[in-house]
């Protein structure tokens, strides 16, 4: 099975376990750093952000996290020359507000759907359907 197919697959089961539903998934590499911006991958939906983290180097690590749209304070994406820069901000269980920043390819080899994410993401603003 593609990635994408796997990762759909578990995001779909996620939502269908705790009553949700979703009518659109984009996946986009990211990662914390330059080297390694390619250890995440976001699923943006209606419903919230769907985050994937693993290992290269070991199926076995992958975690995946849920951020509620309702949790979600702000989503940056500027453009830059090599890399695009995705800000967020959003509250903790706490309620406190937490700050992060990734980076994300312009173009990721072997992945077109990355690239189909950068440009909705750039041309819908799905970014504002999230906040509240």
């Amino acid at each position: 099975m593609a990635m994408k197919d796997q990762i759909e697959t578990e995001v779909n089961q996620y939502l269908a376990d705790n009553n949700m539903s979703t009518s659109f998934q984009r996946l986009l590499y990211a990662g914390p750093s330059m080297r390694t911006r390619h250890n995440l991958v976001l699923v943006f939906t209606e419903v919230g952000l769907i985050t994937f983290s693993f290992s290269i180097v070991s199926k076995s690590e992958t975690q995946m996290f849920f951020l509620p749209k309702e949790k979600i304070r702000a989503i940056r994406l500027d453009k830059k020359r090599f890399v695009h820069k995705l800000s967020m901000e959003a509250e903790n269980e706490e309620g406190d507000v937490e700050r992060a920043q990734y980076f994300v390819s312009k173009r990721v080899f072997g992945r077109a759907w990355h690239k189909e994410t950068l440009q909705f993401l750039f041309d819908k603003n799905i970014f504002s359907s999230l906040k509240n």
